[in-house]
């Protein structure tokens, strides 16, 4: 990332000229989905790292024990993955996981890494240890 128009959530639903877009909630039977379109392709080339993160609303005192049924479903043309998002009553965001640029046979490529890091400070706190800055 390199700084707040780089940082999509609910108050900045789009990022990097349109190739990140937050779609919004949605109820799919007894949960709420929550949908963001991204293509790595279409990023930017300045841009080396794309986090996934899940956070709760604080303000409601919540924290990620809410996560009770909770995962994160990529798709691509390539592949689908299903990464499990677990509950912590010590967080209040996580960080799933990551897709960082890196080079394969001397051509630039995209990875994915499962993550699992919990923020207890939440939202606002690991925006800003990705160089966010919450006003």
């Amino acid at each position: 990332m390199t700084g707040d128009t780089d940082f999509v959530f609910y108050n900045q639903p789009a990022a990097a000229q349109g190739a990140v877009r937050l779609l919004g909630k949605a109820s799919e039977g007894h949960y709420t989905v929550e949908r963001v379109e991204f293509h790595l392709a279409a990023l930017p080339s300045h841009l080396h790292h794309v986090i996934l993160s899940v956070s709760v609303d604080a303000a409601r005192g919540l924290t990620c024990a809410a996560f009770t049924h909770a995962g994160l479903q990529l798709r691509s043309a390539t592949g689908f993955w299903t990464l499990p998002v677990f509950p912590d009553p010590n967080a209040r965001a996580v960080v799933v996981a990551e897709f960082y640029r890196h080079t394969v046979g001397g051509r630039p490529a995209w990875n994915l890494r499962s993550v699992g890091q919990g923020w207890p400070a939440g939202l606002a706190a690991l925006a800003q240890a990705h160089g966010v800055t919450i006003a």
